[in-house]
């Protein structure tokens, strides 16, 4: 007896076709090559299209006349305009000096880009630090690192009360308020230094403050 095929003989093709692997089937083998093509393109395509460039940036506020610390600085990545981008100091320029020599020009605020006008040889800067002895209740109780105060000196408790007080010194930065460091030790006055020009800090100015009694106003 002959075993019934069915027409045309597709038992036979049934069973090559039942023998044919999955993982060598040409369409199979076509659609990951096209995968893997377009996820090749994509990531070109990405990489050709990200401009922004890596510069140094701020961590946390300094103030004119800090030292600059590889720890005060971070990288960030930002595209800025060409008519801005050569303002600002890329990670791979070179510093202006070793960073022991280097401190800040002006006050940078936290998150900020490094501009290269910001960082001076410390022998070049033009500012100074002038401590400032603070009577309790004659500044801010709040006052803080970065506060802008006026500068006024005059006559003390139990000074003659026919002086007046003069305005010494004006819009100067506070870089660090002793008042912790006042509280923990007892004293009645506080060590308050202030950001100044150079060209300020005449004679009289220091023989002022040193002798008078100094009250802050904040004013900004």
């Amino acid at each position: 007896m002959t075993n019934w095929r069915g027409p045309g003989g597709s038992g036979r093709t049934t069973a090559q076709r039942l023998r044919i692997r999955p993982w060598r089937d040409p369409r199979l083998l076509l659609g990951l090559l096209l995968v893997l093509g377009a996820t090749i393109l994509g990531a070109r395509l990405a990489a050709a299209s990200d401009d922004t460039v890596e510069y140094w940036s701020v961590k946390a506020t300094v103030a004119p006349g800090d030292p600059v610390s590889r720890d005060s600085l971070e990288v960030t990545r930002v595209r800025l305009s060409s008519a801005t981008k050569g303002n600002y100091l890329r990670t791979d320029e070179e510093f202006a000096a070793p960073l022991d020599d280097l401190v800040w020009a002006h006050g940078v605020s936290a998150g900020s880009l490094v501009d290269k006008g910001s960082l001076v040889r410390r022998s070049a800067t033009t500012r100074s630090q002038l401590p400032l002895s603070v009577a309790d209740g004659a500044a801010p109780a709040d006052l803080d690192r970065g506060d802008l105060v006026d500068v006024w000196v005059g006559p003390g408790p139990g000074d003659e009360p026919a002086g007046k007080a003069a305005l010494v010194l004006e819009s100067v930065r506070v870089i660090e308020s002793g008042d912790d460091a006042a509280a923990r030790s007892g004293s009645l006055a506080q060590t308050v230094l202030v950001d100044v020009d150079k060209s300020q800090l005449r004679g009289s100015v220091v023989s002022t403050v040193a002798a008078g009694h100094v009250t802050l106003v904040r004013v900004s």
